[in-house]
């Protein structure tokens, strides 16, 4: 559409370490946003852009600038995740020892440079928008000032028109728990699997659980495909269906009982926890994070030990015993639409713009009454 534009990058001169885009993607993008003479500019990400162009943006555009956040990147270098490599343990903050315990390749004065980058770029912001509490927290904790921090939830394009199952959905039946999602180490399906080992060896479970793994597998080591064949040949309650799209996943959602989200890392505000919500399936999650604020144990779903496949078990019997399902179906919650999300949106600019009236750095006025047409 005339309104669109596309920035070309050159993905050999983007340095991922610190985060850095090459000089022409900075030009092109901050130029493209001063012709467009947006008042508000919210960037969802930085990856390929740089860093350094939303500093430059903050500074160069007569707009108020706000970054929303998705994971950790700007505090951790493994891929934004916050687990230590190789172990794969949770990380709790990020130090210099710590980080550099996970990347000695890299010198104490690199990754010190690495973070006096991310967070002189990311203080030229007005604002920032975080879709969970945990995460809004631990940018906090980390330096980001929490007067410019705002908790908007993440909406889903439209609501699954699909039915709420009636109290008797999984009686005289075994009860079907459901993956959805990217199948990746950090996702937690090794997990899934070590649980299908234990349901298969526990009496009678078998019989009354089915779980089927929705996702795209491409791009697995071989390692895993092998392990992930075989035990699909080796269960018959275990099920590959493969991929999905968002317009099918309300009704193979449907299909399931439970949705299974055991990501080993802390999670934001995994989407597919509000599309479970809005077909009316309760969530069985990684009690950490952004999942265990989400997912309220033995309120919206039930929670486990991340990366423990017993405990995943003994949540998945927890999930058979009668009057659990019926119990969880009648505590869960409405999710966002789109629609009200940005509603959100537009109050969190809005209350920005009055906030910063009379002291604003870039406009040196308050920009009261914002509409979805003045942002971009």
């Amino acid at each position: 559409t005339p309104s669109e534009q596309a920035i070309f990058y050159d993905a050999n001169l983007y340095d991922h370490c610190f985060q850095l885009a090459a000089p022409n993607v900075m030009r092109d993008l901050v130029t493209a946003l001063v012709k467009s003479r947006a008042t508000v500019i919210n960037f969802h990400h930085y990856i390929n852009f740089g860093i350094n162009t939303l500093k430059l943006a903050a500074t160069a555009c007569q707009a108020r600038t706000f970054l929303t956040l998705h994971e950790f990147l700007a505090i951790c270098q493994h891929h934004g995740q916050m687990i230590t490599r190789p172990a794969g343990v949770l990380c709790e903050r990020a130090t210099l020892l710590d980080c550099g315990a996970c990347f000695p390749e890299l010198t104490f004065q690199q990754l010190a440079l690495r973070r006096s980058l991310a967070t002189d770029s990311l203080l030229a912001m007005d604002g920032f928008i975080s879709p969970s509490e945990f995460l809004a927290r631990r940018y906090i904790e980390w330096g980001l000032p929490a007067g410019r921090m705002t908790v908007v939830e993440n909406g889903l394009m439209r609501l699954s028109d699909h039915a709420r199952p009636p109290p008797t959905a999984a009686v005289n039946r075994p009860f079907v728990f459901g993956f959805f999602g990217q199948i990746n180490p950090f996702k937690g399906v090794d997990t899934l699997l070590d649980a299908a080992d234990l349901v298969a060896l526990t009496p009678g479970l078998k019989e009354r659980v089915r779980i089927r793994i929705h996702g795209n597998i491409i791009g697995q080591p071989e390692e895993f495909l092998t392990r992930f064949a075989a035990a699909r040949k080796r269960h018959p309650f275990l099920t590959f269906p493969g991929p999905y799209t968002n317009r099918t996943v309300g009704q193979l959602m449907a299909e399931c009982d439970y949705i299974v989200v055991p990501s080993k890392w802390w999670e934001n505000s995994p989407v597919v926890i509000q599309e479970a919500y809005s077909v009316g399936r309760p969530v069985i999650c990684a009690g950490i994070g952004g999942m265990a604020e989400k997912v309220p144990h033995g309120v919206a779903g039930l929670n486990f030990r991340p990366g423990d496949a017993a405990d995943l078990v003994r949540v998945m019997e927890t999930a058979l015993v009668p009057g659990t399902f019926e119990s969880l179906l009648r505590s869960l919650p409405r999710p966002y639409d789109a629609k009200a999300m940005a509603s959100r949106y537009m109050e969190t600019f809005r209350a920005a713009s009055v906030a910063t009236s009379g002291e604003d750095r870039i406009l040196g006025s308050g920009r009261a009454g914002l509409t979805p047409e003045d942002a971009s």
